[in-house]
């Protein structure tokens, strides 16, 4: 019976996430981890995990990975997902800020969850300001200009804030000596 069946069914889902191409392959490995979960296959859950975070580095995968481990109060597991997915987007600058302020928000509701005041308070100094910027946009439009500034959102990490002033002092620098 059914352990032919949970073999047949894994196999099945190996078959699926190994093919070159998926129409929806966040659909399926949901499913496949979900049904592991299921089956209390925790130990196989994780693996599925590490195999689809070499794949994508989707935000939404860290975070369910976390939400995993929370799930089996397994805090310091969980934590540990979200310290390397923090690592991982820190790295990622620009390109990876949205995704970091989702993670980091993620991180801070685990924290007030599963954590103590000092583990949320260590997480809530992680979270960025927001700051109003303009940027040149470049093209050709019906008014007849050729740019024109936008404004935007930008978040600056408090791991962030070095840098800028840093390179705030330099550009002031550089100014004054014009």
């Amino acid at each position: 019976g059914s352990l032919q069946e949970l073999e047949r069914a894994r196999a099945i889902f190996e078959m699926a996430v190994n093919q070159e191409t998926l129409d929806m392959p966040e659909m399926l490995w949901k499913a496949f981890i979900d049904f592991e979960i299921k089956n209390k296959a925790h130990s196989r859950v994780r693996a599925l995990y590490d195999r689809l975070l070499k794949r994508t580095k989707h935000v939404r995968v860290w975070i369910s990975r976390a939400q995993f481990e929370a799930s089996l109060n397994e805090v310091k597991a969980a934590r540990s997902v979200f310290e390397k997915a923090d690592k991982y987007f820190k790295a990622e600058g620009d390109s990876g800020k949205e995704e970091r302020v989702m993670l980091v928000e993620s991180w801070l509701d685990f924290e007030t969850n599963y954590g103590s005041n000092k583990t949320v308070e260590e997480v809530r100094k992680r979270l960025p300001r927001r700051v109003k910027n303009q940027r040149l946009v470049k093209g050709e439009f019906e008014d007849g200009s050729d740019s024109y500034y936008e404004e935007y959102y930008d978040y600056i990490f408090p791991d962030e804030d070095k840098k800028q002033n840093t390179f705030k002092l330099l550009e002031m620098a550089r100014k004054w000596k014009k």
